[in-house]
């Protein structure tokens, strides 16, 4: 087996949204005193540094940005980016800020090791950063490197003592009775483990060490909980600053949609509808639906939708975190074209989308026929560019009914017993007879002619067989 592991040092700056124009940084607490973990570039060009207590921080830079460190949501933000990861491997696990893929299995379906790293960093969500990775033939070594040795890359179990000698025995344990130990007998690295016979090594220090060494060199397996995806997708993204205005949530909400499109992408699937949540102090959160006309899963159509059904969403009050969820995707399906379309033809839905975005769903809908013979029910509301079934309405091409129907059938009067519309009628064709409607206290009972007028109009009428009234349904070209 191979292992691929990427390590993320600056995972607990960036689950916290925001543009980083502002110093910024993560604390952890120690001793009883609050300690700066990690800081961002402007942060650092200030003084501020790993290890500073957070008053001596703040006495330095008064504007610093103070986050405590999350780690639910670096697990969180690790475990979206193996939802994209799954499209490569899946067999994945985690370690604290660190990604495990077994790429043995996949190398051969992307064209080798180097073919594989360049599509990931190629397709690789903006949240994250796949520079610090190594390859090695254990999980544990291809952790360890990846933290201390990025780039390293080895395959051959026998290379492993040389390229994991230097490495301090610090970087491996942190149990400080074993530490102390091997301190006093002069080892303060992994080469100086592996110098010395393994019996002797053994009887001196507790078993889980020399098994903790097995395991790193590959000499014994390497049991590890592996990640499941789950069936359905949530995402939520705590904002560094609030936000009032509906149209700047556009920039953060980019890292939930990349992060759903890797989910996607990960599992094969597409997504038609969005749920959004966006979270206040002291309001209610506001929901935003998000639907689009086809299933998809490109980050940049998602977002150009997103934006314009922002232009509809008011705010009561300012956005302090965003959720997004998608609970019904499906199957990814590819579009193939005819093989000599040059793609002139071809449709281009994204004007409706947009418009829908931004008119919402209900101002602009399809309409579809309906398996109904009464003509004012054979018909009805449907999605924009949403195909008919294999059922279909009763056809029209017989020519028996007209085009152009009126919205609600219209009562004709009667003058010596013939119906009347700008003049007598004269009936010329019996059309059909339709009895149908008892299953939804809607029945009729009608019988449809042809009828005519003196100045020439086609009209298509019908006489109630219940009550014998005349009602005119509509008019022929």
């Amino acid at each position: 087996m191979l292992w691929l592991g990427f390590y993320f040092p600056q995972l607990p700056l960036s689950i916290f949204a925001g543009e980083q124009t502002v110093p910024l940084a993560v604390t952890r607490r120690e001793k009883g005193r609050d300690l700066i973990d990690r800081c961002n570039e402007l942060a650092r060009a200030q003084g501020i540094h790993a290890g500073m207590p957070l008053n001596t921080a703040l006495s330095l830079l008064s504007s610093l940005q103070v986050r405590e460190r999350d780690r639910a949501r670096e697990q969180q933000q690790l475990e979206a980016l193996a939802g994209w990861a799954w499209q490569y491997s899946s067999r994945i696990s985690f370690d604290p800020l660190l990604m495990l893929l077994e790429v043995g299995a996949s190398l051969k379906l992307f064209g080798g090791f180097s073919s594989l790293l360049e599509r990931m960093q190629q397709e690789q969500p903006a949240a994250a950063d796949l520079q610090h990775w190594a390859l090695a033939p254990s999980p544990s070594a291809a952790a360890l490197l990846a933290r201390y040795r990025p780039k390293a890359r080895i395959t051959d179990p026998g290379q492993l003592p040389g390229q994991l000698a230097d490495i301090p025995l610090q970087r491996l344990t942190r149990r400080r009775q074993v530490l102390e130990l091997m301190q006093g007998i002069g080892l303060s690295s992994i080469g100086d483990c592996l110098r010395l016979p393994r019996p002797e090594l053994a009887r001196r220090v507790e078993p889980e060490f020399v098994l903790l060494l097995d395991r790193l060199l590959g000499r014994v397996p390497d049991p590890r909980p592996l990640w499941q995806p789950p069936e359905i997708f949530e995402q939520r993204l705590l904002l560094l600053h609030e936000i009032g205005q509906a149209s700047a949530l556009l920039f953060p909400a980019r890292r939930l949609v990349e992060s759903l499109c890797g989910f996607l992408r990960g599992r094969d699937g597409a997504a038609q509808r969005l749920q959004w949540q966006f979270l206040h102090r002291d309001a209610p959160p506001t929901p935003l639906a998000q639907g689009m006309l086809a299933p998809g899963r490109e980050v940049e159509y998602m977002l150009e939708i997103f934006r314009q059904s922002l232009e509809r969403l008011s705010l009561p009050e300012a956005v302090v975190e965003m959720v997004l969820r998608v609970d019904d995707w499906q199957a990814f399906q590819e579009q193939a074209g005819d093989l000599f379309d040059s793609g002139a033809g071809a449709q281009d839905n994204s004007f409706l989308e947009r418009l829908r975005a931004r008119m919402g769903s209900e101002a602009v809908q399809g309409i579809q026929v309906h398996p109904d013979h009464r003509p004012e029910h054979a018909w009805r509301y449907c999605e924009p560019l949403e195909k008919a079934g294999d059922r279909c309405a009763v056809s029209v091409s017989h020519g028996h009914q007209p085009i152009w129907l009126l919205p609600k059938p219209q009562s004709l009067l009667v003058r010596r017993g013939r119906p009347c519309y700008r003049g007598e009628l004269r009936l010329q064709v019996f059309s059909q007879r339709i009895e149908s409607g008892w299953w939804d206290d809607a029945d009729v009972a009608r019988d449809y002619y042809r009828a005519s007028n003196s100045s020439g109009q086609q009209l298509w009428i019908y006489r109630d067989r219940r009550s014998g009234r005349w009602f005119l349904q509509g008019f022929f070209d």
